[in-house]
């Protein structure tokens, strides 16, 4: 096994938190080494522009998003008396930065309070207040467009760059949301609407989720890691899949073990800290593969909290074929997907024995296929001439609603299972709780209630329970106020171990109906702000 120079830091992973992270340390003067279990895939290769007469399947397999999902990241996971929710891991430069919506929506003061405000899960050991100046760098580093919209369920940032243009089916939407006393505004997303950092904005093709190649939208490998290499102070080992955490024999984490996926070779790396920024399920299960007479049930898990709390978002789409734009001459409307948003809205109301909200967000699916083509009755000629007369009028609204955070949703290893490389695979238990699924037929009920302000052909994919996760999977190595039911304090740092800090989804206490990556990249530069700070008194 080759053992490398000690760096000052190892960061695991290069999505939103490790980036941030690699960034800020590396600019702080540590010596920053990052592992990351996938290869860059560069701009060259993304197929975002592709025709769908040019992939294999037409683009109905995922052709466009398959460079992401590298080795057999796809198959290592399994699930076990769980609901319906799938785990979208990816393995590639950057993680889910490269495969996203870009939708950054800061949390609100309420989401850090649910104990003190509805009587649910916990607060978080910090307030919005404290998080508020770290959303602000964020939001002017990544560049993000939108506006003020004035509304305290939804804070605002003071650096936006200008909205994106509204399409005519949602300035139709407006109309029918207005009269219903329904708030619709722009949304708020990391794509470029003007140059910005020696990138150019984005030119509105509709493949926000098949990869950027020129770099609009923002991504780790665009706008963080150039930052962290101008120091000189990054290195960064690719196709580096990390086996467990060795700890010395105090119990402080001193390396990480890997493997070369290439070469299948194990290999170690020296650190003096050690930032796990895997995403949640991958987290917790490198945490929980790092056992060691010190941590025989995982590393920083003597409580036995990490891999529980697993949460996220549900949810359900409807979509509409408005009448008022059928048979209009076919147009680009393929813009940046979602270009506009519905805020939480069910709070307005007063007091709920049901807890949390949902959000919606329009048209973030692709204006290429004609998805009611497969709903609609007949065939030849007249088939095809009312599916092109409907296609102008498409309007998709989902919704993304509060997924509650209890102990008995969990991710663990099991060790007779092991993926390509020989490590123990993760297992997830899920069950959605008797409020989500309350919520979840509200908002179902709320998205049907707008649409039926509208004329046109409705169609909802609900089926009789909620989905998860969107993507938005958090809370398996949580952060909290008691040592008992959580891992890490405010700063993301394991309290067992001081030297070992967790930034990702993982370590949030809760969820609201927001989009996390904002607050996952907010909370990791809060927690780099400290990591320097400890260095240089030097306590870390």
């Amino acid at each position: 096994m080759s053992k490398s120079e000690p760096f000052d830091v190892c960061i695991i992973g290069s999505g939103a938190a490790g980036g941030v992270m690699a960034k800020e340390l590396c600019e702080g003067g540590a010596k920053v080494i990052m592992l990351e279990a996938g290869r860059e895939v560069p701009h060259a290769e993304f197929l975002s522009h592709r025709w769908p007469y040019e992939l294999p399947y037409r683009g109905l397999r995922g052709e466009k998003q398959a460079p992401f999902y590298q080795g057999d990241i796809s198959k290592s996971i399994a699930y076990a008396d769980s609901d319906n929710v799938g785990m979208d891991r990816v393995r590639v430069l950057g993680g889910r930065t490269l495969h996203w919506n870009a939708v950054t929506l800061r949390y609100a003061p309420r989401d850090f309070k649910e104990w003190s405000l509805q009587g649910v899960e916990e607060d978080w050991p910090l307030s919005y207040e404290e998080l508020e100046p770290y959303y602000d760098r964020i939001e002017q580093i990544i560049g993000v467009c939108g506006n003020d919209d004035h509304l305290e369920i939804l804070p605002a940032g003071k650096h936006y760059l200008p909205a994106i243009p509204w399409r005519c089916s949602e300035h139709i939407l407006k109309r029918a949301t207005s009269a219903m006393g329904i708030p619709l505004i722009a949304v708020r997303k990391a794509v470029l609407t003007k140059p910005r950092d020696n990138r150019p904005p984005c030119h509105y093709c509709g493949h926000c989720m098949d990869g950027c190649d020129v770099g609009s939208i923002f991504t780790t490998p665009d706008c963080m890691l150039p930052k962290a290499r101008a120091t000189g102070n990054f290195t960064l080992r690719q196709n580096a899949l990390a086996r467990e955490i060795l700890v010395d024999r105090e119990g402080a984490a001193k390396a990480v073990s890997f493997i070369d996926t290439q070469t299948r070779a194990e290999q170690q790396v020296e650190a003096k800290l050690i930032v796990v920024c895997c995403s949640t399920v991958e987290s917790a299960r490198l945490l929980l593969n790092s056992r060691s007479p010190k941590y025989p049930m995982g590393l920083a898990n003597s409580n036995g909290i990490v891999g529980k709390y697993l949460h996220g978002h549900l949810g359900n789409s409807v979509s509409i074929y408005l009448e008022e734009l059928r048979g209009q001459r076919p147009s680009n409307q393929d813009g940046a997907t979602d270009h506009v948003y519905i805020p939480r809205y069910n709070h307005l109301s007063g007091k709920s024995d049901i807890a949390g909200g949902w959000g919606m967000q329009v048209n973030y699916t692709s204006y290429m296929f004609p998805h009611h083509a497969h709903r609609l009755p007949g065939y030849g000629s007249s088939f095809k001439q009312n599916v092109r007369k409907m296609q102008p009028g498409y309007l998709q609204m989902g919704s993304f609603a509060k997924v509650t955070a209890v102990a008995e949703n969990h991710v663990t290893v099991d060790a007779a299972r092991v993926d390509a490389n020989g490590i123990p695979i993760p297992v997830v238990r899920f069950r959605f709780s008797e409020n989500d699924r309350a919520l979840w037929k509200q908002a179902n009920q709320s998205m049907l209630e707008i649409f039926s302000h509208l004329k046109g052909n409705v169609f909802s994919s609900a089926g009789d329970a909620p989905t998860g996760f969107a993507s938005h999977e958090v809370g398996t190595v949580r952060m909290g106020k008691d040592p008992r039911t959580s891992v890490l304090n405010s700063y993301c740092q394991a309290r067992e171990v001081k030297n070992l800090f967790v930034t990702d989804g993982s370590c949030f206490t809760t969820s609201s109906e927001k989009n996390p990556t904002l607050t996952i990249m907010a909370l990791s530069m809060r927690a780099a702000d400290y990591i320097k700070e400890q260095r240089k008194r030097g306590d870390l």
